[in-house]
């Protein structure tokens, strides 16, 4: 059993910067078999800390990105595996859902910001942060000017690209993959790569098939969604919508096939059994939607530790957040959204003045002062829930 002990760095923190209160931070560790990510890097803990803030980062939560405690220490942070003190601070960030017994620490109107992952959502967790009445974001929600999620498109950019490397790497012979080169070389055709959507994980997987030499064919429901990828694409590729002879044709001849459409409806997988039975066998399905609604019937959610399964003869991967398999990049692309945030609330005087006055920010708020403001939640748990707009106006 792990003993409680404080690191403290050389240099406390700035009592106060620019008149403000300072703020207190603290960066949970993660369960390393579900996640790798951290949610502040050291680099990230630096800027904050010469803005005047307080960072707490709990033994270990680094490791699964490659970043040590010493490397958090030197950066200005106090390294403890007390959960009391952890949990004292202003602001508590994780990149994971928080979980029942993460809540059952919190305080009294803390704020939380972490994924919510509407999906694996637990009722518990969700009711023990509007007991606390605490302010809980989701990063995936956060939103900036534009209509530009930054989280979500760092997310969707990793898995894209992430999806062509893991889907090179089980189509060799030792992962029992049928021992195919995913570009090809002289004189051989190259492989064949099917992509279904045409979003921004689908954009960056087809680039990224293209850059290692494969054949790429892309497959939506419309010819306005096909034409503008097209444009952002700026390359010739095979497009089509979803006809089921021209999509079985290709799934029938594809070496890799990538799902990069959210399905609304858990029900309505359109790639059927029976269609993944045509398939080569050793061919590879990468599943980048497995928990919000996949476009395979055959797709089940798999763990960091065990990512893949055989079915009908060809390999399923299906791990629900692929950014996990680059933690280190992942880590420092989220901090580059967090710290700023961060910072953002100090200089607008707290939480609560941040939500509002910002309509962006506002929108990520799905519990606030006792109350929940996510229709989805309220819907999936049957709590009551209500637009936070009408009792912020």
């Amino acid at each position: 059993m792990a003993t409680k002990c404080a690191l403290i760095p050389r240099e406390k923190a700035k009592e106060a910067f620019n008149g403000k209160k300072q703020l207190c931070i603290s960066v949970l560790k993660e369960d390393i078999q579900k996640e790798t990510r951290v949610a502040l890097t050291p680099m990230g803990v630096s800027i904050l800390t010469e803005s005047g803030h307080k960072i707490i980062v709990e033994q270990g939560a680094g490791l699964g990105a490659n970043y040590t405690d010493m490397e958090y220490l030197k950066s200005g942070a106090t390294v403890t595996s007390d959960k009391e003190k952890i949990f004292s601070s202003d602001i508590i960030l994780k990149v994971s859902p928080f979980t029942r017994e993460d809540t059952s620490f919190v305080k009294h109107e803390q704020t939380l910001i972490s994924h919510l992952s509407v999906a694996r959502a637990d009722k518990q967790a969700i009711e023990n942060i509007l007991k606390k009445k605490a302010v809980a974001l989701a990063l995936e929600y956060i939103k900036t000017e534009k209509d530009f999620y930054p989280v979500n498109f760092i997310n969707s950019e990793i898995a894209g690209r992430e999806a062509v490397f893991t889907g090179a790497e089980y189509l060799s012979r030792q992962t029992g993959g049928k021992g195919v080169l995913l570009g090809g070389i002289t004189g051989i055709s190259p492989a064949s790569v099917v992509i279904i959507g045409t979003g921004t994980a689908a954009l960056y997987a087809a680039k990224t098939a293209l850059s290692v030499g494969a054949e790429v064919k892309v497959f939506d429901t419309s010819i306005s969604k096909l034409s503008l990828f097209a444009q952002k694409l700026g390359h010739e590729v095979f497009t089509s919508v979803l006809l089921p002879q021209v999509l079985n044709k290709a799934l029938a001849s594809a070496d890799l096939v990538i799902g990069a459409k959210c399905i609304k409806s858990p029900s309505y997988a359109f790639i059927t059994q029976e269609n993944i039975a045509m398939m080569k066998k050793g061919s590879v399905i990468v599943d980048l939607n497995i928990e919000t609604g996949s476009c395979f019937e055959t797709s089940k959610p798999m763990t960091l530790k065990n990512p893949s399964f055989e079915c009908c003869g060809v390999i399923h991967y299906c791990l629900p957040d692929i950014a996990a398999l680059v933690p280190r990049t992942a880590s420092i692309a989220l901090s580059n959204v967090l710290y700023p945030l961060i910072n953002e609330i100090h200089n607008n005087g707290g939480i609560y003045q941040k939500i509002n006055y910002d309509n962006l920010i506002r929108q990520s708020v799905y519990c606030y002062n006792g109350l929940l403001t996510n229709d989805y939640l309220g819907k999936k748990f049957n709590i009551k829930s209500k637009d936070i707009d009408l009792f912020l106006m």
